[in-house]
């Protein structure tokens, strides 16, 4: 199997993934129409592949046009989007946590309690869903430290874990560049268990199990343990918090590439359940994508939605299941504006699903239809 090698458009500097085999083809930039030919550039390096497994689904920036309705602003030390000005505090120049393991249940890092002082620390979460990472109407939760929740407010633990603390836009609205010191600390919890150490999920994902938070007792010392569920996101945490060049950091890039490029095993397993319970791959299908309902509750996120495959789309809400073969012709009509999308998917003699979902799932879902070349027409409009 032949290596990839980056090709980078001589136009608009939009780089490419291409096997070795293509290089002296000429090729189309998806992103400005160029024609150019595919030039080998120097071997893939880790920058390059984190740029791959952290940016977002071009087709929010490319499908629905020059809106500016999807784009961010990225600086350009941290590689991380601009929110109103602020951007993550630069990493240190060693690590400030230790990368124990990565197994299925995720990314383990470990810390002493003391370091939970350190706002730089706290804040190192990537702004992005620890969930699906989406960049969009992302809601504050805290990493809660179990063991040290009082025996009189155990049962609360469910209700603290799933809470919502913030909006992070309407915190950054508010606050500007002081919109971390504005979280309020855990006054259940004893000092330094108690300090606001937020993460990000979108209105569309559940909570549990992106983040868990242990504390580890050998004699009177205690080690704290993050668990990182979804890979990029413990890539750019460890990233964050001076990791970047180690070897556990290398790992997660792997982990990372592999999980971006298989979107079965990018949805979290609970979501993979639920979605399993209506639809069925055939023999040589190819799963493409799933895109959650806006309409359903968070929790139940994969119980009903769209499924898009090489051969077909699947839909499901509440008792329709319905099923659009692409190798006939059809219509998938987009409305959006810059909170929400509805998608009609329409084909003769079938009765028509709408979805309604987020604008960068819309547009994700068209640019992924789209690349399959197939005889359907894809129409989008947007609004302020």
């Amino acid at each position: 199997m032949n290596d990839p090698v980056v090709a980078v458009c001589p136009s608009c500097s939009q780089k490419y993934r291409v096997r070795s085999e293509n290089i002296g083809m000429r090729a189309r930039c998806k992103n400005c129409g160029q024609t150019f030919k595919l030039l080998e550039e120097p071997p893939i390096d880790d920058e390059t592949i984190f740029g791959w497994v952290t940016e977002d689904d071009p087709a929010g920036s490319s499908v629905m046009g020059g809106t500016g309705i999807f784009g961010h602003s990225f600086h350009e030390s941290t590689q991380v989007p601009v929110n109103n000005g602020w951007v993550h505090p630069p990493p240190p120049e060693y690590p400030r946590v230790e990368f124990e393991e990565l197994t299925d249940q995720g990314a383990s890092f470990t810390f002493a309690p003391a370091e939970l002082r350190d706002r730089d620390l706290r804040c190192s979460f990537p702004h992005r869903c620890a969930q699906c990472l989406s960049r969009e109407h992302l809601e504050l939760h805290y990493v809660l430290w179990v063991e040290k929740v009082p025996s009189r407010d155990a049962a609360l633990i469910n209700e603290t874990e799933t809470r919502t603390h913030r909006v992070l836009s309407q915190l950054m609205s508010e606050h500007g560049l002081n919109w971390f010191a504005a979280l309020p600390r855990l006054d259940t919890l004893p000092a330094p268990y108690n300090e606001p150490f937020p993460y990000c999920i979108c209105p569309q994902c559940s909570v549990p199990g992106a983040v868990r938070g242990r504390v580890e007792s050998d004699g009177p010392a205690e080690t704290c343990r993050l668990i990182i569920a979804h890979p990029t996101i413990a890539l750019e945490f460890y990233r964050n918090n001076g990791g970047r060049g180690t070897m556990g950091y290398k790992k997660l890039l792997v982990a990372s590439r592999q999980r971006r490029d298989d979107q079965w095993k990018s949805l979290s397993a609970g979501v993979r359940i639920r979605i399993g319970q209506w639809f069925k791959p055939r023999g040589g299908e190819r799963f493409l994508g799933y895109y959650s309902d806006r309409d359903s509750d968070r929790t139940e996120r994969g119980s009903s939605g769209l499924v898009l495959t090489d051969r077909r789309i699947i839909y499901r809400k509440s008792a329709a299941l319905r099923e659009y073969p692409l190798n006939r012709d059809g219509t998938l009509e987009i409305e959006a504006n810059r909170a929400t999308a509805n998608v009609e998917i329409a084909q003769t003699d079938r009765r028509a699903a709408i979805l309604s979902t987020t604008p960068l799932a819309a547009s994700s879902l068209a640019r992924t239809l789209s690349n399959l070349k197939t005889g359907w027409k894809i129409n989008i409009a947007t609004h302020p």
